[in-house]
């Protein structure tokens, strides 16, 4: 099932998977490249407390876990292109 919606719910997208597993299809500002990240939110593991240096909404980010590295990475919001969680497709264009 695919399903199209507006660019400012990716984030209400990524919160409601609730830590399940997802797949996020983005543009890296870096390089400019695709990256397909299968990721979840949630984990604990390896969170000393001590916190970034920077606030993630300033940033227009949102921190997940990379399960492929097991490590955390953020994900520009603005550059999401798809989505994949719970059996359900977003497609940002």
């Amino acid at each position: 099932m695919v399903t199209t919606t507006e660019k400012p719910t990716a984030l209400e997208v990524i919160r409601k998977s609730k830590g399940k597993f997802m797949t996020v299809e983005f543009v890296k500002r870096t390089t400019g490249e695709i990256r397909k990240m299968n990721c979840r939110t949630g984990v604990q593991k390896g969170v000393t407390g001590i916190g970034k240096s920077f606030n993630d909404s300033d940033k227009g980010l949102v921190t997940v876990w990379d399960a492929q590295i097991s490590q955390f990475r953020s994900i520009p919001l603005e550059n999401i292109i798809s989505i994949t969680s719970q059996g359900v497709e977003w497609l940002w264009v």
